[in-house]
């Protein structure tokens, strides 16, 4: 049996467990790490188990306690390789051990216990950020988060996927009228910043998930300019799961 948690997804921080075969890999850890094992315990999983953690890039609300899950736990860390080549001070502020830093090549596949984790680059204001493609006992997850843009291979891959983590940011009219000054608007909704409901959507069309029925769990909703009922508004049609601002969800699939 796969068990699978998202911890908490949105602004606040987020932070993805997969666990098999008592083998576990996080994605994300943008909480404290107090809270990160609190979570982890509230779902029935065991910190011992995990065997690596993978960050899609660096900003806070992803990686905030990456450097104390890696001094505390000396596991593996995972970044791009960009990520390593460019973002500085940021990646140098993880003060990661050097016995955890890891790099991973774009498209290159790494074994993790009994997980096989592959990244991909997507489209963000943070030096190398990655999405992943795991495999686990003939299961196929894909995560997609805080990217402007989605590009082809992204769609082949989501249609190979059994289950799907797709971001869906922002309502366009919400954040249009809502409370952010309008260079924060151009960021938000810029080709570096993040998916909206309508493109989340459109994603979905085109990877075929309205007539597979495969289930898309929507994450990382804003605090500002989205809420669930517009989400789930929007997605219709869909086997769609909104994962609404902090709340943890846990899921099993055999």
């Amino acid at each position: 049996m796969i068990r699978y948690s998202v911890l908490s997804s949105g602004s606040c921080g987020n932070s993805y467990v997969f666990e098999c075969g008592g083998q576990s890999i996080l994605i994300d850890a943008g909480l404290s790490f107090k809270q990160l094992q609190l979570r982890l315990q509230t779902g029935g999983y065991d910190i011992s188990t995990v065997t690596a953690l993978f960050l899609t890039h660096l900003h806070p609300d992803h990686a905030h306690c990456a450097g104390t899950f890696a001094r505390r736990t000396h596991l593996p860390v995972y970044v791009s390789r960009k990520c390593r080549l460019h973002a500085g001070t940021e990646y140098m502020a993880l003060n990661l051990p050097e016995d955890s830093e890891r790099v991973m090549e774009a498209g290159e596949e790494i074994r993790s216990g009994v997980f096989t984790v592959r990244s991909f680059y997507t489209s963000h204001d943070s030096a190398g950020s990655c999405g992943y493609v795991i495999t686990v006992s003939g299961k196929t997850f894909m995560i997609i988060t805080d990217t402007g843009t989605c590009n082809s291979q992204m769609i082949e891959d989501a249609r190979k996927a059994d289950i799907l983590f797709l971001e869906s940011n922002y309502d366009v009219q919400m954040l249009r009228h809502g409370p952010y000054p309008l260079y924060l608007q151009r960021r938000v909704a810029g080709d570096k910043g993040h998916l909206s409901n309508d493109q989340a959507r459109g994603f979905l069309q085109d990877a075929g998930f309205s007539e597979s029925g495969k289930q898309v769990y929507l994450i990382h909703l804003s605090d500002n300019n989205n809420n669930p009922s517009v989400v789930l508004e929007a997605m219709r049609g869909f086997n769609a799961f909104v994962c609404a601002r902090g709340c943890q969800y846990n899921f099993e699939c055999p």
